[in-house]
């Protein structure tokens, strides 16, 4: 064996022992605790919200699993390309998810005027909201007969009806939903026409739905445009590339080259959020 690649070996080694003690001493502090367990409450929230057999803390042990074996594998090979997938294993999860929770609040948000005129409906049948709420699952779709069921069951474990309704707001994130179950928990404490009411609330829903879809519509071309920018400097280095394979050499081979391109892969990935929650409007 060369000696000098076993040198090389074993300094690699002592680097990457060298930098997880420094990554541990650091998540010793009290600063980046606090940090990772809101992380981890962000994490574990938006996978109990989609229903998923997965902890948060799995996930976050899979990321750091990924990063760690990717700058190993860097160090161990002397090429940078397998650390450019840490920041795609510690970044996209939590985004990926965010998404995900974002659609399907959507989702529920769209399926809202349905129930609350079926379960006005119900209710004209049933006076007890917990049996009206329960006839409307089988008519529901999915996702909103999934939360109509995590209701159902924590009514069934003890919780108040009205705690449960303002649970699924709660996992929901939406104002909208909130506002909804506010209406429906008001209306059935102060007693009269809660079916009428409700189907007011479903005519209110429906025009509000309406002009957030114009609104979307008058935005996706800012969406559209913040999405193109983004990822126009991948087909721009595979260019650069096919015309000169010696052009980009330096950034895959020297030491500034590897500081410059990890530079410009965080400038890129701050870009395109910044530009993404610029595109994004609240309504």
């Amino acid at each position: 064996m060369n000696p000098n690649a076993g040198l090389l070996h074993l300094g690699t080694l002592l680097v990457a022992l060298g930098g997880g003690g420094a990554l541990f001493a650091v998540a010793c502090s009290e600063s980046l605790k606090q940090r990772l367990t809101r992380y981890v409450a962000a994490l574990d929230t938006d996978l109990r919200f989609q229903q998923r057999n997965l902890s948060a803390r799995q996930l976050l042990a899979m990321q750091a699993v990924g990063c760690g074996l990717s700058a190993v594998t860097a160090l161990w090979t002397g090429s940078p390309v397998p650390a450019l997938l840490a920041p795609a294993l510690a970044f996209p999860p939590r985004v990926i998810l965010q998404q995900l929770s974002a659609r399907r609040t959507r989702a529920l948000e769209a399926q809202l005027d349905s129930w609350l005129t079926a379960l006005a409906g119900a209710l004209r049948s049933t006076p007890a909201l917990g049996d009206a709420i329960a006839s409307t699952m089988a008519l529901a779709p999915a996702p909103m007969r999934q939360e109509l069921s995590t209701v159902m069951r924590e009514v069934q474990l003890g919780v108040a009806i009205d705690a449960a309704l303002m649970n699924m707001g709660q996992r929901s994130g939406s104002a909208t939903i909130k506002a909804a179950l506010m209406v429906l928990r008001i209306g059935r404490n102060v007693g009269g026409g809660l079916g009428a009411t409700l189907e007011t609330a479903a005519d209110n829903l429906r025009e509000m739905a309406r002009l957030e879809g114009v609104v979307r519509t008058k935005t996706a071309e800012g969406r559209g445009q913040a999405t193109v920018i983004s990822i126009i400097p991948l087909p721009l280095l595979g260019s650069l590339h096919l015309l000169d394979p010696t052009f980009l050499a330096p950034l895959w081979q020297t030491t500034l080259g590897h500081m410059v391109l990890a530079g410009a892969i965080a400038l890129w990935f701050l870009a395109a959020l910044w530009a993404r929650k610029i595109a994004a409007v609240e309504i």
